[in-house]
């Protein structure tokens, strides 16, 4: 897991380092560094939180139950439905500044993910899960 955030990590620098930030505080040359941070961020995050979520989803006795009249197909539709679900909500709750943190800290990006997946799991799960 730690080689996937890793890797996740250094996609999420490639992909946002030339990107121009839209947020955040502007130095006097230009650079929305904490912008920067906190996109950064939310891209590992999200990624963080979908595989937390997939692992506590799996984990969950009321899902493995429902899975079992579930094809392979279909467990993996309402996974991606929920932690989708999850991954938006989390963001939403989060601050910018935990955000830039998540970019650069993985002690608190393993925090962070707990409890916006504690947060946000079982609003989503019942979502998908109630109809």
């Amino acid at each position: 897991m730690k080689k996937f955030l890793l890797a996740a990590a250094c996609a999420a620098v490639a992909l946002t380092g030339c990107a121009t930030p839209t947020t955040g505080t502007t130095t006097a040359n230009g650079n929305g560094t904490v912008g920067t941070a906190a996109a950064i961020g939310g891209n590992v995050l999200k990624m963080a939180v979908d595989n937390q979520c997939r692992t506590e989803l799996n984990a969950n006795n009321a899902f493995r139950a429902i899975a079992l009249t579930m094809t392979a197909e279909q467990q993996d539709a309402l996974e991606t439905k929920v932690c989708g679900c999850v991954s938006e909500k989390a963001l939403q709750n989060v601050s910018a500044v935990e955000l830039a943190q998540a970019a650069v800290d993985a002690n608190a990006r393993t925090q962070i993910v707990a409890n916006t997946v504690a947060k946000t799991l079982t609003a989503c799960y019942s979502e998908f899960v109630g109809k």
